[in-house]
């Protein structure tokens, strides 16, 4: 994977100085009052770290939202937009931003994929599908795409405030994250929340970069490299190619369950 094509997720403005040195020149930003489940930040913070800057946008918005976006000044210094609510595209479009979807789980097949790409410039694919799966996405795409590759995937999101809820029921003062164990099984989860709701991420973390390698790179718009819940060493070794995490490869080589009776 060629640095130029990797965006990266920031966590931690003090860190972008060692992702340069490492030739790292696309940074995604999440946008505060506009994202969940991530550390953000504002526009204006934004214009002050000067680097090629994607804004992630992953919440549902409302109209009253979305005016209040559109009153904010984007720096000079954002080339696009990663947005979930296509109501923003709409704002967004042909005003010379790279508009990215992201609708997380829904983009796991080209036919769909494809209709999203009649509107927007590029896409984030599913984390929940088979190397197979993938492939073939990348091959019938009409434009390149963005691939996840390492990270600790998001399952879900909600406009609750459930973290907030489970330690009022508990009587004990509030936080806003919390790690659940899944009873009887091999697992667990991280429940992130602010203002607009919660965030639910797996704790197992994914690395595909190596599998992601083998694809047509022009078919690739960016390796998308995830910060969230890791260290500034962990991304800078990531970044030299080390193998660093007890990482799985997620669904690559075993389907999504989606029922109840698929369970083996």
């Amino acid at each position: 994977m060629k640095n130029e094509k990797i965006l990266l997720n920031v966590s931690d403005l003090e860190d972008l100085k060692s992702y340069k040195k490492l030739g790292i020149s696309n940074f995604l930003f999440p946008l505060k009052g506009f994202s969940i489940g991530y550390t953000d930040f504002s526009f204006e913070e934004i214009a002050k770290t000067g680097v090629p800057a994607y804004v992630l946008v992953n919440r549902l918005l409302t109209d009253d939202d979305i005016d209040s976006f559109l009153n904010l000044t984007i720096p000079s210094n954002v080339k696009g937009f990663i947005v979930e609510d296509t109501g923003l595209f709409y704002e967004l479009k042909d005003k010379g931003f790279e508009l990215i979807n992201f609708q997380n789980h829904l983009n796991n097949n080209f036919k769909t994929i494809n209709y999203w790409l009649k509107m927007f410039d590029s896409l984030v694919i599913s984390t929940d599908i088979t190397k197979e799966e993938i492939e073939t996405i990348i091959k019938e795409a009409t434009k390149p795409l963005v691939i996840p590759v390492f990270l600790f995937p998001m399952i879900m999101y909600s406009r609750r405030t459930l973290v907030t809820n489970y330690y009022k029921y508990l009587e004990e003062d509030p936080k806003c994250q919390l790690k659940v164990d899944i009873i009887n099984a091999d697992g667990s989860f991280n429940l992130v929340e602010n203002a607009y709701g919660t965030a639910v991420f797996d704790t197992k973390h994914i690395d595909i970069r190596e599998f992601a390698s083998t694809l047509a790179e022009d078919k690739i718009r960016f390796y998308l490299i995830d910060s969230n819940f890791l260290d500034a060493s962990t991304i800078i070794e990531a970044l030299r190619g080390k193998d660093l995490l007890e990482s799985t490869k997620g669904f690559l080589e075993k389907k999504t369950v989606y029922k109840v009776g698929d369970l083996k």
